[in-house]
């Protein structure tokens, strides 16, 4: 028996009930109080049932009023005016009770329904706030399947290089909702007669590349507004989940990187400063072998470039490392620059002339790190000059301009902004002696001493290195 038949068959028994009360109690009740013991099954049947089995109570009651209690009994003759109106009365109380009983029950079925709504979205976050965003992500896709069916997640490289599963139709919708951000095919109006509802995964006024699609339900219904609604809903959470995911593999990776970066660091800075004393002593048997024979200053001049290598590898190392603290003290440039020149080893035939004016103004700076920025200026310059290299140096201002100049090709101005960079080196520079460290050293020194360093071109062409460096006893040196 469905429920609607029980509802009428409900109404039928609670008249016949009522009936046998008012009929066996009639001179207890009176017969006022009698009429108004119908009113008890009217109630009931539209509360329960609604409007039709309110008035089939109504109508019931009117008819058993009439035949059991009102003179002549057991007659449905109607003699009294009032008799007539308890009928409408009983019917009006069914159509108002029932409309009533029938908003108040919409009312909870939608409040049942939002909670239960509300309940589903709560349990998806709590799945995708896993710790492991992947897992929570395949979590949360297996939940909504479960629930709406067979859903897929879409994006343009997808949307090229369909499997067979959407039609035509819904690869448009579904590129439609990739390029406007918002939902379409089933159950939207937009491409309403496709066979997946495509929902995007983020809000529109967001970019996303990706979209969630959902199959017709298997019992061919139409979604309604408000289910999509949700569902749109439950989309964001999984695009949240996406996004999730993204930085955490973008984090993972960047970590990766930076573990086997400090690995390197370390072996290089490790392996460089092994090498160094053995270097130190080969250098030197070297050069005395080489002041006694000729044919061994090639070997010497090979053996201090993998000294100058190393050097160059640990002094990289403590850069990247954050470990410099320079020692700041006032310098005299006409004992640093003559003591970097004289560090330098020259073994072609390039002129290498300084321009140092001896009442030039003592700078501030650390007398190691200005000595090793020096240096590698030079040894660049030596090593792409055709002919010299000059290093001069003159006051401006609160500071003291230091340049090193040479004759060579140049640096382009393309290239200026990273010859800097570490391994960095310029057009055919791989037909270049040096281990493209020299100027990043120089860059980092600078900077840790508050120094800045730029390059143009040379008056006469070539390459011009500026240091520049603060005056002693100055404000802010």
């Amino acid at each position: 028996m469905t429920r609607r038949a029980t509802a009428f068959a409900e109404a039928l028994l609670a008249v016949a009930l009522v009936t046998w009360v008012a009929a066996s109690q009639l001179p207890l009740l009176g017969l006022a109080s009698a009429a108004l013991l119908f009113l008890l099954p009217v109630l009931l049947a539209a509360v329960r049932g609604g409007v039709g089995p309110g008035l089939v109570a109504a109508l019931g009651g009117a008819a058993c009023y009439n035949f059991f209690l009102i003179e002549p009994r057991y007659t449905l003759q109607v003699h009294r005016l009032d008799n007539l109106v308890s009928v409408f009365v009983l019917g009006a109380v069914a159509l108002v009770t029932s409309r009533l009983a029938s908003r108040l029950t919409a009312r909870e079925a939608e409040a049942r329904a939002r909670a239960r709504l509300s309940e589903e979205a709560a349990a998806l976050s709590a799945l995708l706030a896993g710790p492991e965003p992947e897992g929570a992500l395949q979590d949360g896709i297996a939940f909504i399947e479960a629930r709406y069916g067979p859903l897929l997640l879409l994006d343009e490289e997808r949307l090229s290089q369909p499997d067979g599963r959407l039609s035509a139709l819904d690869l448009a919708a579904a590129a439609w909702a990739l390029h406007n951000g918002d939902g379409t095919g089933h159950g939207t109006p937009v491409m309403a007669a496709a066979d997946w509802s495509v929902l995007p995964l983020r809000p529109a006024r967001q970019a996303g590349r990706e979209v969630l699609a959902l199959a017709r339900p298997a019992d061919g219904r139409t979604r309604s507004e408000s289910e999509l609604h949700h569902l749109r809903q439950l989309a964001l959470l999984i695009g949240q989940c996406r996004d999730r995911a993204a930085l955490e593999a973008e984090r993972r990776a960047r970590e990766g990187l930076e573990e086997r970066d400090r690995l390197r660091r370390t072996l290089l800075a490790s392996l460089a400063h092994d090498f160094r004393t053995p270097l130190t002593i080969i250098s030197g048997r070297l050069a005395e072998l080489a002041s006694e024979r000729p044919d061994a200053r090639d070997a010497l001049a090979a053996a201090q470039r993998i000294e100058r290598m190393m050097t160059d590898l640990i002094e990289v190392a403590r850069i990247e490392a954050g470990l410099l603290t320079p020692q700041l003290e006032s310098l005299d440039l006409v004992d640093v620059v003559g003591s970097a020149c004289d560090s330098v080893r020259n073994a072609s035939d390039i002129a290498l002339a300084q321009d140092i004016a001896p009442d030039l103004p003592f700078v501030r700076g650390d007398p190691i790190l200005l000595h090793h920025i020096l240096a590698n200026l030079i040894d660049n310059g030596l090593r792409h000059a055709r002919a010299r290299v000059i290093v001069s140096a003159q006051a401006d201002g609160a500071a003291v301009r230091l340049r090193v100049s040479d004759d060579g090709p140049g640096v382009p101005a393309h290239e200026r902004t990273r010859i800097f960079d570490r391994f960095a080196r310029g057009e055919g520079g791989d037909t270049r002696e040096g281990s493209g460290l020299g100027l990043a050293i120089v860059k980092g020194f600078a900077d840790a001493m508050g120094m800045s360093v730029t390059i143009d071109d040379a008056p006469g062409g070539g390459a011009c290195f500026t240091l520049v460096l603060p005056q002693a006893g100055r404000a802010g040196a």
